[in-house]
């Protein structure tokens, strides 16, 4: 078996020991992040710096020009570690230690984007925005994430890829400082929260034999009693429902409606 790290490159950049530091807790390999989201990272080890701001979702390489001239979506340059491609020093330095390196890809995950481009957001049943979290039915965020993962996982010694965000990013997952705990949400309001309603979804609902409208009406109605404190249907108190709970859960509040909603997710996802 191989043990693993994931790494970022200002973890390894102006550290020249970080390198010999991996190998000798037995890592074989770093998955090294090369298009990653807006973090704020603990580098407790490196000689210069005990925190990174990464402000904004970028990439830690420089982009090719002539595949991104005239896109309107695409990767933003990071400044906040030094040197021009931070990813190919990192690699360069960690294979050198004899370390093997993956290229490590978050796609559709990135606030920047969706402030700058708010019609490529998921949009949830109310109408709210997620704008870190890119529609990923959208034809543009496709190309978009197709392009990057093209791009991003090639870097010139990367021996794998990790691809990472490849689907609808919902409710829960963390933007910025989430202050989202007071009404605790299970699997099926999750799932709720987290259906798009742009006009690809809303048009892809109805591919899949929903009124788009009516569907979207259901799942509001469906999640009121949730935000009065009332508790999702699924087993009792103390046990943790599985999948197939969940999704009993999701038929009980939506009905007939849940079917189109898998249909089309499992359609996107298997595009």
């Amino acid at each position: 078996m191989r043990a693993s790290a994931f790494l970022y490159p200002w973890d390894v950049v102006g550290d020249p020991a970080a390198p010999g530091r991996l190998a000798e807790l037995g890592v074989q390999q770093v998955t090294l992040a090369s298009a990653y989201h807006s973090t704020r990272a603990l580098t407790p080890r490196h000689p210069r710096h005990r925190i990174v701001t990464a402000r904004h979702a970028a990439v830690l390489y420089p982009p090719d020009a002539g595949r991104w001239s005239g896109r309107e979506l695409r990767p933003y340059p990071q400044t906040w570690t030094a040197g021009r491609d931070p990813w190919g020093e990192a690699a360069t330095v960690l294979r050198g230690a004899g370390l093997a390196v993956h290229s490590w890809v978050v796609l559709a995950h990135n606030s920047r984007l969706g402030g700058e481009h708010p019609r490529t957001s998921v949009r949830n049943a109310y109408g709210d925005s997620y704008p870190w979290a890119p529609c990923v039915a959208r034809p543009e965020v496709r190309a978009y994430a197709v392009s990057l993962a093209a791009e991003a996982a090639v870097r010139p010694g990367a021996g794998g890829t990790e691809l990472e965000s490849c689907g609808w990013y919902g409710l829960a997952h963390l933007h910025a400082h989430d202050k989202t705990a007071g009404v605790p949400l299970g699997g099926a309001g999750q799932y709720l929260m987290s259906l798009c309603f742009c006009e690809v979804c809303r048009e892809g609902y109805a591919s899949a034999g929903a009124d788009p409208e009516r569907l979207r009406t259901a799942v509001v109605r469906a999640l009121e009693p949730l935000w009065a404190g009332q508790p999702e249907p699924g087993p009792p108190p103390g046990r943790t429902p599985g999948r197939e709970q969940e999704w009993a859960a999701v038929e009980e509040l939506l009905g007939s409606e849940a079917a189109a909603t898998r249909a089309w997710r499992s359609a996107v996802a298997s595009a």
